[in-house]
């Protein structure tokens, strides 16, 4: 499932933008010679775009690439265009900037995440998911809550198995005590990231209130970061519809620097690991109340009727 035609499509990118500067063409030249807007070739070099077989060929050549490098890139360019298996999950498509979260997601070996508050999708329980979703503004239909629980679900499957993706979560205390769902759903949820946390491949720590203010004060921050070493890490910010993907290293070192400062101020894993454990077990266990059974009407109407 690590195959991404968003990341082949950001590599895609990269390699135009670097065959350009190197031929030391501008992208006035270049769209004149695709006969197209500025605009379009800065997207295509930025991965934010599909881009033709036909226009990579006219490029390339312009650039004056050797046939195997264009031959390179052609490749490139149609391993872009498969689709991911996020396609088929209409409720992605509600999501502004979700589609390319997910192929960078895909495509990562490792992730670190700051989230301040819900906890962060990879961590959730079903239960708990669903309940959010109920709970948004954007109104879900039962269809669309279902859709988004299962592609979260599958998301899930990248944590396990024999060559999992490596996760490093800081979380705020105020998301573990925010009681989503009730007490029982909440203590079930606090299990599940105790649990979670015990995996070799995930880190779990808390950032407590007392810590006061932070680098990602009213931030929540995602780092992709990618087997190889030709693919720059990413940085995503914000959430819909102010979605932000930075993959320059002038735009990335601050947010790299920062997660480390806030990494350092967050409660060691064991500690944070026990600080769950702790406020899952004051979650009071109150047993569920069972409604009481309607009373047969005898000779009365069918149900539905």
């Amino acid at each position: 499932m690590n195959q991404s035609p968003t990341v082949h499509r950001r590599r895609l990118g990269g390699e135009l933008r670097r065959l350009r500067e190197a031929a030391q063409r501008t992208h006035r030249e270049v769209a004149a010679h695709l006969d197209c807007s500025q605009g379009k070739i800065s997207q295509i070099e930025l991965g934010r775009v599909p881009v033709r077989t036909a226009d990579v060929r006219l490029m390339a050549e312009f650039y004056g690439s050797s046939s195997e490098q264009v031959s390179e890139l052609l490749e490139l360019a149609e391993a872009s265009k498969q689709r991911g298996w996020w396609q088929e999950h209409p409720s992605t498509a509600r999501r502004s900037g979700f589609d390319t979260y997910l192929g960078l997601e895909t495509a990562a070996t490792a992730l670190s995440v700051f989230e301040p508050d819900p906890l962060p999708e990879l961590l959730q329980t079903a239960e708990y998911s669903a309940t959010l979703l109920r709970s948004s503004r954007e109104g879900f239909t039962a269809p669309e809550i279902s859709d988004r629980v299962a592609v979260t679900s599958k998301r899930q499957q990248r944590l396990l198995g024999t060559d999992p993706l490596e996760l490093w979560a800081v979380l705020d205390e105020a998301a573990l005590r925010r009681r989503v769902g009730g007490s029982r759903l909440m203590r079930g949820q606090l299990e599940h990231l105790v649990l979670m946390s015990y995996r070799r491949n995930v880190t779990v720590q808390v950032l407590p209130f007392d810590v006061g203010a932070h680098p990602f004060l009213g931030e929540r921050v995602t780092v992709f970061s990618f087997r190889e070493n030709t693919d720059q890490q990413v940085v995503h910010t914000g959430g819909p519809p102010n979605s932000r993907f930075l993959d320059k290293s002038g735009e990335t070192e601050s947010y790299l620097t920062a997660f480390e400062q806030v990494c350092s101020m967050a409660l060691p894993p064991k500690e944070s690991t026990m600080l769950i454990s702790r406020i899952a077990d004051e979650q009071p266990c109150r047993p569920l109340r069972r409604r009481a059974a309607r009373p047969e009407v005898v000779g009365g109407p069918a149900p539905g009727k």
